[in-house]
């Protein structure tokens, strides 16, 4: 949630959604990736800092190890996130599997 807040585009006028499902969360961030920034970068720890002024409070005021670490940390503790970089929708997906339920 703190890479949606931080790196999503405030130009859009559109919120980020969340949704829960049994099976899965999906997070809904509006804008999709900056410049060449693809998906396979991102993995691999490859930033593009879109909102300067908010990745310099994030990085006072949230829990934070540095820009371009959240992906690697998230996809170590579960690698089967799947990210989508929906240009044609102008939206960033991230979809966390969840466990099934017992």
């Amino acid at each position: 949630m703190q890479n949606a807040l931080t790196h999503r585009d405030y130009t859009k006028n559109a919120p980020i959604r969340i949704f829960i499902f049994d099976n899965r969360i999906e997070i809904i961030s509006p804008g999709c990736l900056p410049n060449s920034l693809t998906i396979e970068n991102i993995k691999l720890g490859n930033a593009v800092i879109r909102n300067n002024l908010i990745v310099s409070y994030a990085s006072k005021l949230m829990r934070y190890r540095g820009i371009g670490s959240g992906i690697a940390r998230a996809l170590k503790r579960q690698p089967d996130i799947i990210f989508q970089d929906d240009r044609e929708g102008e939206q960033f997906k991230v979809t966390i599997p969840r466990p099934p339920r017992p």
